[in-house]
């Protein structure tokens, strides 16, 4: 994939940045009208997912289901073979992205711990035209990944909603849909985002954007409120204006 990027005040065109993404983990055709089938074959299926990609080329599951391409990493960031029975965190071979792996031992990477939206690394937070509260929930997370530079990084964050969609495995039709060999502890709910809401796009300003884990659909809601505590996975990157370039979907 190639980006084109543009410098904010004089639009002049940069140098493209390349990067590579995984792919749907869609593995299977549909029928024209209707029905699945059990592998990669249809009447039109030359024009579906399964085709096309690294699902198609690289259907290797050796360091991640089909396409996906993981490597997973001790909590000094030593690299680990896939076979590892503990790690702390997994790279994706792919984007570069690096993942923080929850864990279920009631500290503060619980697989159960939820937050309301707006902390450390939430877009838009000390902005006075932005509007829209922010919460302090997760602060205590982004800060104690980067004191004990887990997996040997210090500059954790809550990932662009962008960047949490390249984790979703969309041929998984029962959550959590994400590969759980290299994500354990992962819950079919919802996972916040840094990115806001936009209220040019109808969103409510008191809104930010989330992925349901349970179905791998993108979706906006309210950063507060009786039902809208909920989970964060930490990443980072050495390229994020790069990656997140492109206006948001």
């Amino acid at each position: 994939m190639l980006l084109l990027l543009l410098d904010d005040e004089s639009a002049t065109a940069q140098p493209p940045f390349r990067f590579r993404l995984p792919d749907s983990g869609l593995l299977v055709g549909g029928n024209y009208p209707s029905g699945i089938n059990a592998d990669c074959s249809g009447a039109i299926i030359l024009q579906q997912s399964c085709s096309h990609g690294l699902d198609a080329t690289q259907a290797d599951d050796s360091d991640g289901k089909a396409g996906f391409s993981y490597t997973k990493l001790s909590a000094s960031g030593e690299a680990l073979p896939a076979s590892a029975s503990v790690w702390s965190c997994v790279r994706d071979n792919l984007t570069g992205f690096v993942w923080e792996v929850k864990t279920d031992d009631g500290g503060v990477q619980d697989k159960d711990n939820t937050y309301f939206w707006g902390g450390i690394g939430a877009e838009g937070r000390g902005v006075a035209s932005v509007h829209g509260e922010y919460y302090d929930d997760w602060n205590t997370l982004v800060t104690s990944l980067n004191e004990q530079a887990l997996c040997g990084f210090s500059d954790w964050r809550i990932p662009h909603i962008k960047e949490l969609s390249t984790l979703v495995d969309r041929g998984k039709s029962i959550g959590p849909t994400i590969d759980t060999d290299y994500f354990p502890n992962t819950m079919s709910h919802y996972y916040w985002s840094s990115t806001p809401g936009h209220p040019e796009s109808g969103d409510d300003i008191g809104r930010a954007r989330r992925i349901g884990f349970q179905d791998g659909v993108d979706r906006s809601w309210y950063r507060s409120g009786t039902f809208s505590h909920y989970h964060v996975r930490l990443m980072r990157t050495d390229d994020y204006q790069a990656y997140i370039a492109t206006e948001v979907p």
